[in-house]
């Protein structure tokens, strides 16, 4: 593999994003990625479609700059399955590949897009890999391989209200994620663009963003946070440990 190229095949990870399009990962779940490369873990990202219908750009953009954001995640793979944008679907077919992909991929930690969002995109992925996610564990369901259940599903916020399960406190990768999002410059707000103006080419699209990052945050006491739902309790073997962070202690120490 050339230096400073992202490896396009499966590689064993320890967390892996499953998205609809290109930037969804940076956007929904950048933070999270970054800091889990940052600590030492594996991650990969894993883009079921090119982006071909996005008004902004076109697909061989999307695939430069997703190399690009994958490069500034630390990112040990990005894989793009090629399905059609906009009819992504819970088809069989498409249900193989996700479960291949987790048995070669054997991640810890799985996250998924929101199951309630603006795009049916995202919610036909968070459906897709939830049905998935079970079947991965299933010895005679693609016998071939050897069978892989991750240890948890997270599904992001999304577009709609809702309470998260958890909050990750990405304060100390929110530059990293920051650049990572900037690689998708046909995407988000130039001064030079001639092309139509969508929601998130709107010049203050990257102000929304970093306010429900601080909004989040606010919940832990951290100035930014990525927000996730958990089908599941959330475990914790040792609360006092889990809750010997002082919210806003940094704040208060600089006050």
């Amino acid at each position: 593999m050339p230096e400073g190229a992202v490896l396009r095949e499966p590689t064993e990870c320890d967390i892996v994003a499953f998205m609809a399009h290109p930037d969804d990962a940076e956007l929904q779940c950048g933070g999270t990625l970054a800091l889990a490369v940052a600590r030492g873990s594996r991650a990969a990202v894993v883009d079921f479609s090119r982006g071909e219908l996005a008004t902004r750009g076109t697909p061989e953009d999307r695939d430069r700059e997703a190399e690009a954001a994958a490069l500034e995640l630390g990112l040990s793979c990005r894989i793009n399955l090629g399905l059609p944008d906009g009819r992504i679907e819970g088809s069989h077919d498409t249900r193989k590949e996700v479960v291949r992909l987790l048995r070669l991929l054997r991640p810890k930690v799985v996250i998924a897009p929101a199951l309630r969002d603006h795009h049916p995109d995202h919610m036909a992925v968070a459906r897709v890999v939830d049905e998935s996610f079970y079947l991965g564990g299933i010895g005679k369901y693609l016998p071939e391989l050897e069978p892989w259940r991750p240890n948890t599903l997270l599904h992001t916020m999304g577009t709609r209200p809702g309470i998260p399960s958890l909050v990750v406190d990405i304060s100390e990768v929110y530059e990293t994620r920051k650049r990572a999002i900037a690689c998708y410059k046909s995407q988000f707000h130039s001064d030079d663009s001639c092309e139509p103006q969508t929601r998130i080419s709107h010049p203050e699209f990257n102000d929304w963003v970093e306010g429900g990052l601080r909004h989040f945050g606010f919940f832990i006491g951290a100035s930014y946070g990525e927000g996730f739902t958990s089908p599941m309790p959330v475990p914790v073997s040792d609360p006092v440990h889990q809750y010997s962070v002082v919210p806003w202690k940094n704040l208060r120490e600089e006050s």
